[in-house]
């Protein structure tokens, strides 16, 4: 098994109390899709709030400081399969709550993220509740909700334990 990899990844809400996520595919089987917050791997020196501001402002273009996330909410350890790959991946959730508009146009995408990447939206509560899609990661309601009540837990909610095994609660 190759090494573990360490990313960080943002549930961002918008003040409708909507979250944003982004709309994926593997490289190697379209049929295969998925539905998943804004994040991705750290870079070396980093800390994991330093790799959720990056990534988010990579992805979305919308900037924030470390400072402003909320968290550290969550974590798991994520095995995916992607690219004809298994990839092992220990993920910090943060919040991020925001008024400001997303304009793709400001992202800046890897040429993975350019080929993988079909779309983004926002999603009530209850369209997540009423998918068949895949989304990503498990409990992301309860997520939501620390984000809208500003509220991190004392200790980080492990997604890898939990009253329900489905990707949305």
């Amino acid at each position: 098994m190759r090494g573990v990899r360490r990313a960080s990844r943002v549930v961002l809400l918008n003040g409708a109390g909507e979250v944003f996520l982004l709309h994926a595919r593997d490289l190697h089987d379209d049929s295969r899709r998925w539905w998943l917050t804004c994040g991705g791997g750290a870079e070396m020196g980093e800390t994991p709030e330093q790799t959720a501001a990056r990534e988010l402002a990579e992805e979305t273009g919308l900037v924030c400081e470390p400072g402003e996330l909320l968290g550290p909410l969550a974590t798991r350890r994520a095995v995916m399969e992607f690219s004809e790959r298994t990839l092992h991946q220990d993920e910090v959730f943060y919040g991020l709550q925001c008024e400001d508009e997303i304009d793709l146009a400001d992202a800046v995408w890897t040429e993975v993220e350019k080929a993988s990447i079909v779309g983004a939206r926002w999603w009530t509560r209850d369209e997540l509740r009423a998918t068949s899609a895949t989304v990503h990661p498990p409990r992301l309601i309860e997520l939501m909700d620390l984000v809208l009540a500003g509220t991190a837990p004392d200790t980080p909610l492990d997604l890898d334990r939990g009253p329900d095994a489905r990707m949305i609660p």
